[in-house]
């Protein structure tokens, strides 16, 4: 039968390799995820529970026609969308070292 336990060179190379790589796509989905939802993308949250938010904002701006609004929300949106993936570009090449040279 097996060995339940791992010396530590064992436990060194499932750090290092193993769950370096397994981090990779869990990195990509969070942070594009959490950079939608800081940008406003909890829109139907706040519209449908009343709670004071930047998808509550945008979303009585469409229905006001309100254009500087909906445009100054969908620049705050996509400031933090393109923020959220510069931050996990730079943590997909400290992970992924082959990335760095693409």
């Amino acid at each position: 039968m097996g060995r339940l336990t791992c010396s530590s060179a064992e436990r060194r190379i499932l750090v290092r390799h193993a769950l370096r790589c397994s981090l990779i796509p869990i990195v990509s989905l969070f942070g594009l995820d959490f950079g939608a939802l800081v940008g406003g993308a909890a829109l139907l949250t706040e519209v449908v529970f009343g709670l004071p938010g930047i998808g509550k904002l945008t979303f009585d701006a469409l229905q006001n026609l309100d254009l500087p609004v909906i445009m100054g929300t969908v620049l705050y949106a996509a400031f933090f969308v393109v923020l959220a993936n510069a931050l996990v570009d730079i943590l997909y090449a400290r992970l992924d070292p082959r990335a760095r040279h693409a």
